[in-house]
């Protein structure tokens, strides 16, 4: 009897992971054609893509939510726009930096606008009350130390801060592997209502470079990519920090801030100080990259470019790329070369 319950419970085991959606095949791939569409500023095609997308996993990301409303404004579908919107609330925004947004100014003249306004904040309590406290409490606290001897003396207190970051550390992994790695539906996506791309706790991830490595956070981060935990742009930025390697060019586009230095002028890189590039390489590597960025739910690297540029332009929409898009100032012509050689401006 006790073997026969064990295998019963086994099969339920194995059948509720086998049952999981795997977002990096399931969602990701249409979120990114709804992204290459609303760059060509194709709304229908966009929102559709968006639908496919929410249908095929339990909760879709804010960020797409959010884009998807926009997308039905344009479009002067209301219906769908609220829908949308009160998924939005769902993650804990505020309805007041939904209402500052340009997108939707000309929505609120809609007579059903002050319905919707108290189904939002309807919305927005819920989420308040069902969101993981404790948890995130936890989360504030490792952050907290992280920057309490930082902010006062990172030179002074070095040992202290090199045994707070292993401690930090090892208080993730304990929590990562009792909670599972925190997403927007346990901790929510903002900070004080308002959206934020990276949590603050992701710096005691970066924390852990080649150089002073107690937890390596790849495997934690690639499940969460999978399980929709993560957005697999953020994560894979945060394994090239951690792993030393950026195998998935996350930072594929930067910009060389060069102050009009008289030290650039005439130089080879001249036309590029100042401007947004990337760093070309050959085809075969390219299409090796791409495979392997699209296998993880991202887009290949032209189309991430056309992304980070549009969202560099554009904040009408929700685009986290600029983030992964780096500037760096320099003064030192040699860098400079070094660090331009080989690279295109984006156009």
């Amino acid at each position: 009897m006790k073997q026969t319950l064990f295998i019963f419970f086994s099969l339920i085991f194995w059948f509720a992971n086998a049952q999981e959606v795997n977002y990096l095949k399931a969602y990701h791939p249409a979120i990114n054609k709804a992204e290459l569409a609303i760059i060509d500023e194709k709304y229908k095609d966009a929102l559709e893509n968006y639908k496919q997308a929410f249908g095929a996993v339990p909760k879709g990301f804010m960020k797409d939510y959010f884009n998807a409303a926009v997308c039905a404004t344009y479009l002067g579908d209301a219906t769908n726009t609220y829908k949308y919107l009160l998924e939005v609330a769902a993650k804990g925004i505020s309805l007041d930096f939904v209402k500052d947004e340009s997108a939707f100014l000309g929505i609120q003249r809609d007579p059903n606008w002050r319905e919707f306004e108290k189904q939002y904040l309807a919305k927005k309590r819920e989420f308040d009350i069902s969101i993981n406290k404790s948890l995130l409490d936890k989360l504030n606290k490792i952050y907290e130390r992280d920057q309490w001897f930082r902010v006062r003396n990172a030179e002074a207190f070095a040992d202290t801060i090199a045994k707070m970051d292993k401690q930090n550390a090892l208080e993730l992994d304990y929590l990562i592997a009792k909670y599972g790695f925190p997403g927007e539906d346990q901790i929510g996506c903002g900070e004080g209502g308002m959206p934020i791309i990276q949590y603050p706790f992701y710096q005691v991830i970066k924390r852990q470079s080649p150089e002073n490595q107690t937890i390596n956070f790849s495997n934690a981060l690639l499940d969460a990519m999978r399980r929709g935990r993560a957005m697999p742009h953020t994560a894979v930025s945060l394994m090239a920090t951690i792993n030393g390697n950026d195998s998935f060019f996350a930072r594929h586009v930067f910009k060389i801030l060069g102050t009009g230095s008289p030290d650039f002028q005439g130089k080879s890189f001249s036309n590029r100080i100042d401007k947004w590039v990337f760093r070309q390489i050959d085809t075969v590597d390219e299409q090796r990259i791409n495979e392997m960025r699209l296998a993880n739910g991202m887009e290949t690297l032209a189309e991430y470019r056309q992304k980070i540029l549009f969202s560099l332009k554009d904040n009408r929409f929700l685009f986290p790329y600029r983030a992964f898009a780096n500037m760096w100032q320099v003064t030192d012509p040699t860098i400079a070369a070094e660090y331009l050689n080989g690279t295109v401006i984006i156009e």
